[in-house]
């Protein structure tokens, strides 16, 4: 019985950021597994860190680009290739981005850990980490593999008709062969079954956050603000994109004269810096703050009145209950959500908020006024059972059963390390 079992994670992004990732890493590496994570480097030089017990190595997995102006001709040298290949090669498919790059990197490396268990975070990584499964097997080593579908493909709007087919070409190829699948909601796993021909349903791993791993963070968010404790403080945390809705927010700031809205996002993000020139006269209220380390979100979170989520109806926003929604039930904020089929129905169950009309800036201010008259009484459904069921801890014990099943493993677990990314390791 192997009493040290391996488990090499693939993710096509920085990593630090992807709080589903970094929880999976830490809580199995807690479990007594040995964690390697494979992300994107940020810069021109690969660099190792560290989660608790867990390794993360960002490697050559993609081009990086910094500069504006070479991104911004790269952007537009693939959407000619498109037309192009549109117009003229109709019939001839598209090959996927970064494949060949990143399965020629991760190779040697996946020969070196030989992992018992390989875990393609999201489409994107699974055709390389079946290929990788594929590719040990030759050399004499069998590994697992589990798909963690963090999204409905036919439902991702941003991947073009040919490369969305080709996408899901692969995803149904290495979904067949993996040992399981998981998924983050019951109404993605309905979807899954029939789309990627499934004959197992996926095993549900949600994105819940921390509970027992929380840690108070020294920033105030109401300080960061300039704010007292009387003034009326939306918050938003997270990815920032039009169809999140954030115009319909700051739309409504304008009737809502005492509010202010607090967005916890990555400042230089293109959306961001568009609604800061475009609400100009509003920036006494409209408050753009950096990320605070995942840990301390929570803790961060907890001055706010209100967490919104304002998102517009696209078919992944339906089936979905996503990070935000935990964090903001952990930090005890009221929620406001568009109505968007799972979350307004889990607003409604719980009793925790008010649902609006998605894109009604009107509605949405009644449900803000709404909330902020009675904010105790929503704040009333976060018993300490309630907020026990929506942790990672819960879902963690979960992942990891699975884990030692599918592996036929039975590690010994560590002490429980702190959820800190340990950074000051040199660029190798």
């Amino acid at each position: 019985m192997n009493t040290s079992p391996r488990t090499m994670h693939i993710v096509f992004n920085s990593v630090t950021e992807d709080s589903r990732v970094l929880k999976c890493a830490w809580s199995l590496a807690n479990a007594g597994w040995e964690v390697l994570v494979c992300g994107a480097r940020p810069g021109h030089h690969d660099d190792q860190l560290k989660i608790g017990y867990a390794t993360i190595n960002r490697v050559h997995l993609k081009v990086v680009i910094k500069q504006n102006f070479l991104a911004f001709f790269l952007r537009a040298l693939r959407y000619y290739k498109r037309i192009f290949q549109a117009k003229f090669l109709p019939d001839v498919p598209p090959s996927i981005p970064n494949l060949v790059r990143a399965r020629t990197t991760l190779k040697p490396i996946a020969l070196a850990f030989r992992p018992d268990v390989i875990h393609a975070h999201d489409y994107t990584a699974l055709p390389v980490a079946g290929a990788l499964v594929e590719y040990l097997a030759s050399q004499g080593h069998a590994a697992q593999l589990i798909y963690d579908a963090h999204e409905y493909v036919p439902g991702v709007s941003h991947l073009t008709g040919p490369l969305k087919k080709v996408y899901i070409r692969e995803e149904i190829r290495y979904s067949a062969m993996a040992a399981t699948v998981l998924s983050v909601s019951e109404g993605m796993s309905d979807l899954l079954i029939p789309h990627l021909q499934l004959t197992n349903r996926p095993e549900l791993v949600a994105n819940d956050p921390l509970f027992e791993g929380q840690e108070p963070s020294p920033r105030n968010m109401r300080r960061d603000c300039g704010v007292d404790d009387q003034t009326p403080l939306i918050v938003y945390s997270g990815a920032v994109a039009p169809q999140r809705g954030l115009a319909t927010v700051l739309e409504a700031l304008k009737v809502l004269p005492n509010v202010h809205l607090a967005l916890i996002a990555n400042p230089k993000n293109q959306t961001v810096l568009d609604l800061q020139s475009q609400y100009a006269a509003l920036k006494d209220r409209f408050h753009v703050l950096p990320y605070v380390p995942n840990s301390e979100l929570v803790s961060y979170l907890s001055t706010g009145d209100i967490g919104l989520i304002p998102i517009h109806h696209k078919l992944n926003h339906e089936i979905s209950l996503i990070t935000k929604f935990g964090e903001y039930m952990q930090a005890r904020l009221p929620i406001v959500v568009s109505d968007v089929r799972t979350m307004a129905a889990e607003v409604k169950r719980l009793g925790n908020g008010e649902v609006f009309i998605a894109e009604d800036v009107e509605d949405f201010a009644a449900a803000v006024k709404k909330v902020l008259a009675n904010k105790a009484q929503y704040q009333s459904a976060y018993t300490d059972e309630v907020l026990r069921e929506r942790s990672w801890e819960m879902q963690a014990e979960n992942l990891v059963k699975i884990y030692n099943r599918i592996a036929n493993a039975k590690p010994t677990a560590r002490s429980h390390m702190p959820f800190t990314i340990i950074t000051e390791l040199a660029p190798r």
